[in-house]
């Protein structure tokens, strides 16, 4: 089949992940690659619209946009794999004779599954197949996109053609793709390899400007899985921002690593960044060396200090559960934490996505459910070697107690109180709105835990009595 389909209605979905996991709507930040193959088709001349489940008014649902879709496009992490294919199921009924194409990292990983409820699913990348794809040019049930070499190639996502987009609460821009690393529990490198490939500086200003102009906010999220793995290229980007005199405030995904360029730092800091996400995973060296992370518990210390020291905030995650664990890396987590004064951690159960090393490495005896709905990192799923499911459950819900309690959140409050009259590269209103927004957050996390457990009574008590259901036990099949 050779035709165009222009005539076709296209409708991109990111499903919503699980309702038992009270984060999901946090920052509502739309995944780019669903928008970045829309704005290629749009610009092709096709009809598109791409929606994210959890930025729709509460009045509407996805079912209203279903009848209209010639062509469903669905997008899925594993969390939300279980609601995509209840969307498929749906569209199906209401449009027998309609097309579903399913793609993302879930499909990625584990594309036999997902081929159940698909006419096609694509593996991998998909900026190279996408018009193929829609044509009806590629037959197979299952294809396989090939890496983008030139990212400037993309072209600049154009979120007017997602629903109520401007909801995110922050401008979501990715420059690269890849990660040199390959850390065991991580998919990343499945899907995008471990060749780093980044944009231009002038195509990030360029996206900057337009995505500042469209959002009308001024914070913007890189996220990159590894915002600065070429510092050369990022450097440029930095000094630009200030050439242009861009104001807008900025957060991003590092390594702890990237502290030891101290100078560096600074001038991220100097550029406008306020808040990096660094997967630290854990401060015990043995634990590091067994997810293959290639950095030192050191490291991970030093790197809270020097990024504090340039008024960056750190957003500390740390993973619970692996082969090197014990009950004791609980304790330890929470006094390095508190110690540090960490403005915000998030703490996570080590998760086995299909396809990664650690996945490969564990019995298969010892993954204790395979229903996506709590592959989220909040729930667990693999048998620990040396604690049980229980502990692991009990210490992250004890480390989200002890770092976010009380005496934490007025410490926290007393020294950005103090910040008020350091960091004179910062304005005295960002240092102002900075306390009050970290006291909000420290206090947003407690209540978001109470919430959590009143959501999750079944599965800890099923926790309790070890009686998880077991692999495949829930996955839904037709």
């Amino acid at each position: 089949m050779d035709s165009d389909n222009k005539d076709k209605k296209i409708l991109f979905v990111e499903p919503s992940g699980s309702k038992a996991n009270v984060f999901t709507f946090a920052m509502k930040l739309p995944l780019l690659g669903p928008i970045h193959l829309a704005t290629k088709l749009h610009q092709a001349g096709y009809d598109v619209l791409v929606i994210k489940e959890d930025l729709l008014d509460k009045s509407d649902k996805i079912e209203n946009y279903l009848p209209a879709a010639d062509i469903l496009i669905l997008t899925l992490l594993t969390n939300s794999a279980f609601r995509g294919y209840e969307i498929a199921t749906k569209y199906r009924e209401i449009r027998p004779d309609g097309r579903i194409i399913i793609g993302g990292i879930h499909a990625s990983l584990n594309p036999e599954e997902p081929s159940q409820y698909a006419d096609q699913v694509a593996v991998g990348e998909g900026d190279n197949i996408i018009i193929d794809l829609i044509k009806g040019n590629l037959s197979d049930k299952i294809v396989y996109g090939t890496p983008l070499e030139n990212l400037d190639e993309r072209p600049i996502p154009d979120f007017s053609l997602m629903i109520n987009a401007k909801k995110s609460k922050v401008i979501p821009i990715m420059t690269s793709l890849g990660c040199p690393f390959n850390c065991t529990f991580c998919c990343v490198t499945l899907v995008y390899g471990r060749k780093y490939r980044i944009q231009t500086p002038e195509r990030t200003i360029e996206e900057i400007k337009q995505q500042l102009q469209f959002f009308k906010k001024k914070k913007i999220f890189f996220y990159d899985d590894n915002f600065c793995a070429k510092k050369r290229i990022s450097l440029e980007l930095l000094d630009r921002i200030k050439e242009e005199k861009l104001k807008f405030k900025w957060i991003t995904q590092v390594r702890a690593d990237l502290a030891n360029d101290e100078e560096f730092v600074k001038k991220m800091a100097e550029a406008g960044c306020r808040r990096v996400f660094i997967g630290f995973e854990s401060i015990n060296d043995a634990t590091l060396k067994d997810l293959n992370k290639n950095e030192t518990s050191e490291e991970v210390r030093q790197a809270v200090k020097v990024f504090q020291r340039y008024g960056i905030s750190v957003h500390g995650m740390f993973i619970f559960g692996s082969d090197e664990d014990n009950p004791e890396v609980f304790k330890n987590t929470i006094k390095f934490c508190r110690k540090n004064l960490m403005e915000f951690a998030q703490f996570l159960a080590i998760t086995p996505f299909p396809g990664t090393e650690y996945y490969k490495s564990i019995e298969k005896s010892r993954i204790v459910s395979e229903n996506w709905d709590n592959y989220d990192g909040f729930h667990v799923n693999v048998k620990p070697k040396n604690m049980s499911e229980k502990d692991v459950m009990d210490g992250i819900l004890r480390a989200y107690k002890k770092v976010f309690g009380a005496w934490k959140i007025f410490r926290q409050f007393c020294r950005d109180f103090i910040y008020l009259f350091r960091f004179k590269c910062r304005t005295f209103k960002y240092r102002a709105n900075k306390m009050f927004n970290d006291f909000a957050r420290n206090v947003g996390m407690r209540i978001g835990m109470r919430r959590w457990k009143k959501l999750n009574k079944e599965y800890m008590i099923k926790i309790s009595e070890n009686t998880i259901d077991s692999p495949h036990s829930l996955l839904k099949v037709n």
